[in-house]
């Protein structure tokens, strides 16, 4: 292996999947079409102009560039990371730092974007594709990252009650297990919402409400306790930790998202009318988010406005990508 692994460096092929899926979820909303999800053959050249042609191009390039990006990382750094686990007690180890262990939630996020990528940003150029027979095997996958997820919540969680920990010490690094249950479980409900098989839909739906409920009471509880840290400590903490900030935005939007999708399933299997719901849960969701936006930048100013761009490289930056 030609570098040092840590979970936590999976938050590079995190980011790189997740600025393919911006580009293909803009052409997603904005090009009509008849299937699933909008696909090369959707595009009517001959009905845009210069303007459209190049932007859209400049999207195809984002999603072949990113996508690859995603992909290669996601090969080096699950050798890496295969190697690391059977190394003796390596996880052991590291599960015992009460402070550097949540880091190990992040392959699970990272590794559920790669069904995200392949149903969207990569069939995006797969003439026809349909993402119908890909839905098993994800459902394989949200199998794997599902029971493992819960098992090292559930060690976390065991050894954080057990063990004295400095409280003081937590940040909002804290909420990567948040996240990863948010990934996790927007790729169940995509399955859920997109699968024509009721019982693969099912399954999916049933799993990731599972997810949803733990990922809420993790996040409502967390964010409170930082807050109320925040404001008996009246001050900031270290400066490679202060993108960290940032992860509120993604995980609210998650939030959102997967419950737009449950609400789908939910259309499909039981013929709910989810259209003044889902309309509430995307925009409530995404004002959240615009909000904590603002606060964070606000609280954050002098630190984005000196420092962010000189500071030496922190794994909390990919939190604002």
């Amino acid at each position: 292996m030609i570098f040092k692994f840590a979970p936590i460096k999976f938050q590079s092929a995190l980011a790189a999947g997740g600025i393919s899926l911006m580009a293909f979820n803009y052409l997603q909303m904005v090009i009509p079409h008849g299937g699933e999800l909008v696909n090369l053959t959707n595009f009517m050249w001959g009905e845009y102009s210069l303007a459209q042609i190049g932007l859209y191009l400049f999207l195809f390039a984002v999603m072949i560039i990113f996508s690859s990006i995603h992909f290669i990382l996601t090969t080096i750094l699950i050798v890496g990371f295969i190697q690391w686990l059977i190394r003796k007690n390596q996880l052991q180890d590291f599960m015992k730092n009460p402070h550097t262990n949540i880091t190990i939630f992040v392959p699970f996020a990272s590794l559920s974007m790669t069904a995200n990528v392949i149903w969207g940003p990569a069939g995006f150029f797969v003439p026809d594709f349909s993402v119908q027979p890909w839905m098993v095997p994800s459902l394989i996958l949200f199998a794997l990252l599902w029971l493992p997820l819960l098992l090292l919540e559930y060690k976390v969680v065991k050894g954080f009650i057990a063990k004295p920990t400095d409280m003081k010490q937590l940040n909002f690094v804290w909420l990567l297990d948040v996240f990863a249950f948010g990934l996790v479980s927007m790729t169940g409900t995509g399955i859920a919402s997109m699968a024509e098989n009721s019982t693969v839909a099912t399954i999916a739906a049933v799993g990731s409400v599972i997810l949803m409920i733990v990922g809420l009471v993790l996040f409502f509880a967390k964010l409170g306790y930082l807050l109320l840290l925040h404001v008996k400590t009246r001050k900031l903490p270290g400066k490679p930790i202060l993108p960290a900030y940032f992860l509120v935005v993604p995980i609210t939007c998650l939030i959102g998202v997967s419950s737009y999708r449950l609400l789908l399933y939910m259309e499909g299997t039981y013929g709910f009318n989810p259209s003044g719901a889902a309309f509430f849960l995307i925009n409530a969701s995404y004002i959240l988010a615009i909000s904590w936006v603002l606060f964070v930048i606000y609280l954050l100013f002098d630190y984005l406005r000196k420092d962010f761009l000189k500071a030496d490289y922190a794994p909390t930056q990919w939190g604002i990508v």
